[in-house]
């Protein structure tokens, strides 16, 4: 999808919703992805199996709007993580 059309349906939605609601909703939004961002930065990826791998995706959807790929990721120091 091209960024011209989603800024052009993200300005028509603004347009529409009165001001103090697209101000609420932009503040929540910003809210959580800030939240997700902070969790992600602190909490290691965990065992494919377990039940909170799929929390950790959510979060992770949510902290970088793309999903994660690849099941091992480098830390900074380029150690593999699993």
């Amino acid at each position: 999808m091209d960024n011209d059309l989603i800024v052009q349906c993200f300005q028509y939605l603004l347009g529409i919703i009165p001001g103090d609601v697209a101000g609420n909703i932009v503040a929540v939004l910003t809210t959580m992805v800030t939240i997700c961002t902070l969790i992600m930065r602190f909490w290691k990826i965990p065992d494919q199996a377990s039940q909170s791998h799929k929390l950790w995706k959510l979060i992770y959807i949510l902290a970088s709007f793309k999903t994660p790929s690849v099941t091992k990721v480098e830390a900074k120091d380029g150690q593999k993580i699993n």
